[in-house]
């Protein structure tokens, strides 16, 4: 079933329980009331005939019937208006009917009107009470038949009008219950009507959107809705349209990351094959016969024993590389003063490299949460492109500097190095980069080390910066939260 069926469903059953629900109390009342079970019959008596009498309408109609039974020929006489009229002053009607004629009737009344609903005349006066309609209003009566002496019919009526609220229901009721149903069965189009334009097309649109969305129409954006459509409509659409854009940019991703994955392994294959062209040309060499003298194959060692090393360092950086990139490196954080630890960093540095001076700026009191090993990992590949890039006239200088505020802290690694190009700084911590118009180990770099340095401080939710000029040094930023 559609929900614009099952909405047209809910109205027409929630009219449906309503209306069986009033009836049943109206029933409940009726018969607690009565003590009789309601029917169309008993509805239509109570309605009509069964209306009790006021003491004045009792009074009225004894008076008047002692006269019927004794003197009836007496109600033919004149002088028995101002007893009649005295009746009247009671808010009470008095009809005297001979036969098929009005003899009198009290002001107010219609004779017509009279004679049209003028109840059936009944010898032995079983139905006596009932209701009447006079012009378009109501009257309660109680009625006595009689015979003249002539043995001419004779009827007379006391009548007292009906509350206006009983007898709109009584005259307008069915007409009221029609136009109940009307405007009901109006009010259930009009609804049915206003939810399928603001909730049913809205979501039939989406509907069509959705399984005409493949592929390149992902670019397309979800239809726009009317300004009443429903909120929930409204929140699915935007649900929608975050996951259509969501989708893309994952496909995006999807499609980036392949191509990086095509990059990578290009990139892989040329900087593994020309150590290894270059290894096993010198091992021909050196099994042709090439290097025919002592000192020949003693440098053609020593180049095998330096190429190895770099391929087999080149392995460890792509593999490191690798296992960051699937998140496969586990993470140890402690609080670690960050001052103790460059310097050690530094000391530990300078036994391989006792040409390189280091000045360290920083205060005791700030600490980070790191890990040591990657940490030191990264601030030491820094450390090694400074010694690749250095100048060739001048000492290499390494300058460790700590700005902290509350919540943050920078830790700047400086050098006096060759410094990089301003075109080339927006790919060098992309890996395998390394800013030479010819990819070869002539600096012995494997353009890995800053893509790590990247992944590293990330892990530890800081970014990394870099700001650097050609021969005027370069300058790395760490930024990490402090701890």
């Amino acid at each position: 079933m559609t929900i614009k069926n099952r909405f047209l469903t809910s109205y027409i059953g929630g009219i449906v329980i309503a209306s069986i629900s009033i009836l049943a109390i109206l029933c409940i009342v009726f018969y607690v009331t009565t003590g009789t079970v309601p029917t169309p019959k008993t509805w239509y008596q109570t309605f009509t005939k069964q209306r009790s009498l006021s003491p004045e309408e009792e009074l009225a109609y004894v008076e008047l019937r002692n006269i019927a039974k004794t003197n009836p020929d007496q109600l033919l006489e004149k002088g028995l208006a101002t007893d009649l009229q005295k009746m009247e002053k009671k808010s009470l009607g008095v009809v005297i009917r001979h036969d098929e004629s009005i003899l009198y009737y009290s002001k107010g009344l219609v004779e017509k009107s009279l004679v049209v609903h003028f109840p059936v005349f009944d010898t032995n006066n079983i139905e006596t009470k009932g209701t009447i309609d006079n012009a378009g209003r109501m009257y309660r009566y109680i009625k006595f038949d009689f015979y003249y002496s002539d043995l001419s019919k004779g009827s007379i009526l006391v009548l007292k009008k009906e509350n206006n609220l009983l007898e709109f229901f009584t005259k307008w009721g069915i007409t009221i219950s029609i136009v109940i149903i009307l405007v009901s069965i109006t009010a259930m189009l009009f609804l049915n009507q206003l939810l399928h334009r603001t909730i049913i097309k809205p979501l039939e649109n989406l509907g069509q959107f959705m399984s005409e969305l493949r592929g390149e129409s992902l670019q397309s954006k979800t239809p726009a809705l009317p300004a009443n459509t429903a909120k929930e409509v409204q929140q699915l659409t935007a649900n929608f349209e975050s996951m259509r854009t969501t989708l893309l940019a994952s496909i995006q991703e999807q499609q980036n990351l392949e191509n990086n994955r095509k990059e990578l392994v290009a990139s892989i294959s040329h900087d593994l094959k020309t150590p290894i062209t270059s290894i096993i040309g010198y091992i021909e060499g050196l099994q042709e016969g090439i290097a025919d003298t002592p000192a020949k194959q003693e440098k053609y060692l020593q180049t095998i024993h330096s190429k190895s090393i770099a391929l087999n360092r080149l392995i460890e950086e792509l593999f490191l590389y690798s296992k960051l990139d699937a998140e496969a490196v586990p993470f140890y954080f402690e609080r670690i003063q960050l001052e103790k630890f460059l310097v050690h960093m530094s000391e530990e540095f300078q036994l391989d490299n006792r040409d390189v001076q280091f000045q360290i700026s920083v205060r005791e009191d700030i600490y980070a949460s790191i890990d040591r090993m990657q940490m030191n990992r990264a601030i030491n590949n820094l450390f090694e492109n400074s010694l690749k890039f250095k100048k060739t006239d001048e000492p290499l200088c390494i300058t460790l500097e700590v700005t902290a505020n509350a919540d943050m802290l920078e830790i700047h690694v400086m050098d006096n190095g060759q410094g990089i190009a301003e075109s080339q700084l927006p790919y060098v911590f992309d890996h395998f980069y390394r800013g030479e118009a010819a990819r070869t180990f002539t600096t012995g770099g494997s353009g890995l080390g800053l893509a790590i340095v990247k992944q590293i401080v990330e892990k530890h939710q800081g970014h990394v910066e870099i700001q650097s000029k050609l021969q005027y040094g370069t300058k790395v930023t760490i930024i990490l939260a402090r701890a």
